[in-house]
C-alpha cells in the first residue's frame, strides 16, 4: 500500500468515525488496528499501543477481531503458506490430497509430465525414509534454483509404491506476513493488506 493510500484510508475512517459518534470504542480500536496494520506498524510508534492491546486480547477466550464498519474491514484471517507455483499443486506432506485426512498441505508437487521448467538431477540414492528409489534435483523456478524431490507413487489400484505416476515435490514456501485483512479503500475498491504480529 502506498502512503497517499493509507492516509485516504485513514481520512475516511476518522471522517466516518466524527460523523457517527454513536460508534463504539471497539469500532475507533478497530480502525486504529486497520490503519496500523495497512502500513509499518512495527516502526511507527503510535501504532504500538492498538496492536499490543490486540495481541494481548487475542489470548482472551472468546476474542472477536475489531473491525473498522467505516472501511467495511474483515476480521483477520491467517494463511501459513504462500501459494504454490504456477501448474503446482498443494498437498499433505505424505503426498496425499485426499480431503479430510487432517494432514497440513506443506508441499507441493507437479506431474513429471506437467514440467516444463528445466531439471538438474543431483543424485539417485536411494531414500530409506519412502520405499522407493526417489531422487533429489534442483528446478529453477521464478527465476530461484529449487530443490525437489522425484517421488514415484503408487497407482490407482493400490499397487506399490514406484508402480504409479511420477511426482517433483517441493517444500511449500512459509509468509513472511500470514495475516490479512480485506476492506475497502477510499475509492470503494477492495483491498488486502498482508502483515505479521512480530513485535518490533
Amino acid at each position: 500500500m502506498t502512503m497517499l493510500k493509507f492516509l485516504l484510508v485513514g481520512a475516511v475512517a476518522l471522517a466516518g468515525a466524527a460523523a457517527l459518534p454513536s460508534q463504539s470504542k471497539a469500532s475507533e480500536w478497530g480502525c486504529q488496528v486497520l490503519l496500523c496494520l495497512s502500513g509499518d506498524w512495527q516502526g511507527t510508534p503510535s501504532c504500538h499501543p492498538p496492536i499490543y492491546k490486540l495481541i494481548a486480547a487475542m489470548e482472551s477466550p472468546g476474542f472477536n477481531w475489531p473491525t473498522c464498519p467505516q472501511a467495511n474491514s474483515s476480521a483477520a484471517r491467517y494463511e501459513k503458506y504462500e501459494d504454490c507455483p504456477s501448474g503446482w499443486q498443494a498437498v499433505g506432506g505424505n503426498y496425499s490430497d485426499r480431503p479430510g485426512m487432517g494432514q497440513e498441505r506443506n508441499t507441493c508437487r507437479i506431474d513429471s509430465d506437467r514440467l516444463t521448467l528445466p531439471v538438474a538431477l543431483m543424485d539417485s540414492r536411494f531414500d530409506q525414509n519412502h520405499d522407493n528409489g526417489s531422487r533429489q534435483a534442483q528446478i529453477e523456478i521464478n527465476g530461484k534454483l529449487v530443490t525437489a524431490k522425484i517421488q514415484t507413487t503408487g497407482n490407482d489400484k493400490g499397487h506399490s509404491l514406484g508402480s504409479g505416476p511420477t511426482y517433483y515435490t517441493i517444500s511449500r514456501p512459509m509468509r513472511g506476513k500470514p495475516w490479512f485483512i480485506e476492506y475497502d479503500d477510499a475509492n470503494g475498491m477492495r483491498q488486502k493488506s498482508w502483515f505479521n504480529l512480530n513485535m518490533p
